[in-house]
């Protein structure tokens, strides 16, 4: 047994072993695991039909782009300033969108994302800048793929490989399902899972899942019940936590934007 075959087998022994104890000490739904095992699949599976084709998205992305926008910080979140979740930046503390340039183009090194859309407001490819992208290369790149209701979004890191992959489902342009799956390492591919539900055109209610993880058979989940204000913003969700098989509630307050 060489030393990599060694590591992986006392990984294994490890893995069953804290299976154990998640087990004893956490009630998890077999049925709502197995839904997002197929989830993680799927997702897994698009990461494979397009992990060689950046250089093809690139080129299908650059001939439609009309209109680019830049925005400032959001770096702790999926696609910063455009991030499709209404939710994660408001009860994950540390997550901010950021804000959009408003007037002129900023020079490199003012900005955290380049955004690209096409004639029909789509958008397109989210460029993110890191500590090793110059003016012309090595950036994060995000390429959406539509396909009716259904919308993909195929994340390169700065060397080109394709390390995560999203998928958000809409009726009627209202967003009902937003999952992201981490699944550069396809083993240990994991979730992140939002569900939606609306009143007269509303967001009301949200079925949050988070540190979804097949290997651990592990997931946490939060029950989020979404109040607004006369305007529409959101100013409350009240969460409802699911802790041991029972509801912990908490309260997150929300600063409506400025006028």
């Amino acid at each position: 047994m060489d030393e990599y075959e060694k590591m992986m087998t006392e990984f294994d022994e490890w893995l069953e072993d804290a299976k154990k104890k998640i087990k004893s000490s956490v009630q998890i739904d077999p049925s709502k695991l197995d839904a997002f095992v197929k989830i993680i699949s799927e997702l897994v599976s698009i990461k494979q039909k397009y992990d060689d084709k950046l250089s093809e998205l690139r080129t299908a992305a650059k001939e439609k782009i009309v209109r680019l926008e830049y925005s400032k910080g959001g770096e702790t979140i999926h696609r910063g300033y455009y991030c499709p979740s209404p939710v994660l930046d408001l009860i994950i503390g540390g997550m901010k969108r950021g804000r959009l340039f408003k007037k002129k183009k900023p020079e490199f090194g003012n900005y955290s994302y380049e955004y690209g859309f096409d004639m029909d407001g789509r958008l397109l490819r989210v460029k993110g800048v890191n500590e090793f992208t110059t003016p012309d290369s090595r950036f994060n790149e995000e390429y959406l793929i539509y396909n009716g209701d259904v919308v993909y979004g195929l994340e390169f890191d700065n060397l080109g490989e394709l390390g995560v992959v999203s998928k958000c489902i809409y009726d009627n342009g209202k967003l009902m399902k937003y999952e992201r799956s981490m699944c550069g390492m396809e083993k240990f591919a994991d979730l992140h899972y939002e569900e939606y539900t609306y009143d007269n055109n509303r967001l009301s209610k949200v079925d949050f899942f988070f540190n979804i993880s097949p290997q651990l058979e592990l997931y946490e989940e939060e029950r989020l019940s979404v109040e607004h204000d006369q305007d529409g913003n959101i100013i409350r969700l009240i969460s409802d936590e699911i802790v041991d098989g029972k509801a912990e509630q908490f309260i997150y307050n929300v600063k409506p934007p400025k006028k």
